[in-house]
């Protein structure tokens, strides 16, 4: 009986919640699995978990030893990479998954950067509309909006995600340009539920949020979808300035009131908790830091080359002259 083993196999069926999901994510039989933690109740004369036909349980034993076998595991890995990385290599597998959009836009291309930095480094990443539990899926880290409500996922900010209305100018031709805030309501709007499920802008007034509610005619999960809507010139829509920098730049979209600030967004890193973050995981978020930092490079060039979206972004970024 490897000990660790089992103890690791353990770890991850209460995660999972399955011995099927726990094999999926070690990469190995159900079978090893369940011989695993069978010989791990055995070797301790306990009953670890309640099995039924409907779901496993963790029996008040089981559920004080898992919390220390997470601190047990989390101090080990911790060890073990703290040596890895006295000339600050990384080695081993990284799995990752980020929202789609930022994906496409940036992620994908720092990710490549990153891994020629630590070549020895096995970098996955996998692309989502949704959020993800990375305990449970078996990431790493997770990118995407929002804060976890779960006890063993930590969330961090990693960079904001700053918005504005756009429309293409043939839908202004066609529907009118907005003067104020309230004539947004009356507009067509094309809105993406899955990350704000509410119908409004929320536009700042100081510190406070001053929805103004619209009514959408296109519903979607997805960014590309927002995208082709407002490009068939029938709606507009609130986008992250990161998407839609180039459409911006060349007059294919226009801000729509850029003289208002809306409420910014993060993206931020969901991992597993623990006392002690895994090496490869902080200096990944670092790294990642130090690229974007508070006003990140696609809104610095929005700032030098349109100066009316300033306002949007908050307190004037430096520009270089």
């Amino acid at each position: 009986m490897n000990e660790l083993q089992c103890i690791r196999a353990f770890v991850r069926v209460v995660e999972v919640g399955s011995f099927a999901g726990a094999a999926r994510q070690i990469g190995t039989a159900k079978s090893v699995i369940t011989k695993r933690v069978n010989q791990l109740e055995d070797h301790m004369q306990l009953e670890l978990l309640h099995r039924s036909t409907r779901k496993l349980t963790l029996t008040d034993t089981g559920a004080d030893f898992y919390h220390r076998c997470v601190r047990i595991i989390s101090e080990l890995d911790e060890a073990k990479s703290a040596v890895r990385s006295i000339e600050w290599s990384l080695s081993g597998q990284l799995r990752v998954s980020c929202i789609s959009s930022f994906t496409a836009a940036y992620l994908a291309d720092d990710l490549c950067e990153f891994q020629r930095e630590h070549s020895e480094l096995q970098i996955e990443l996998q692309q989502h509309d949704r959020i993800v539990n990375p305990v449970q899926e078996g990431f790493d880290v997770s990118f995407q909006p929002g804060k976890s409500q779960s006890g063993t996922i930590e969330t961090t900010d990693i960079l904001p995600i700053r918005r504005v209305v756009v429309a293409t100018p043939r839908y202004l031709e066609k529907f009118g340009q907005p003067r104020t805030q309230e004539d947004l309501s009356a507009h067509r709007f094309a809105h993406n539920n899955h990350v704000q499920p509410n119908y409004a802008i929320p536009f700042l007034d100081g510190n406070s949020v001053r929805p103004v509610p619209f009514e959408p005619v296109v519903l979607t999960n997805t960014i590309w979808m927002l995208e082709s809507a407002v490009m068939s010139d029938e709606c507009m829509a609130l986008m992250p300035l990161f998407f839609v920098e180039e459409k911006l730049a060349s007059g294919a979209l226009v801000p729509v009131l850029p003289e208002y600030r809306v409420q910014k967004l993060s993206i931020a890193a969901w991992f597993r908790k623990t006392p002690f973050t895994p090496m490869k995981i902080r200096i990944l978020l670092n790294f990642l830091r130090q690229r974007y930092g508070d006003f990140p490079p696609w809104e610095r060039r929005l700032a030098e080359s349109m100066p009316e979206l300033r306002a949007n972004m908050g307190p004037r970024p430096a520009v270089e002259v």
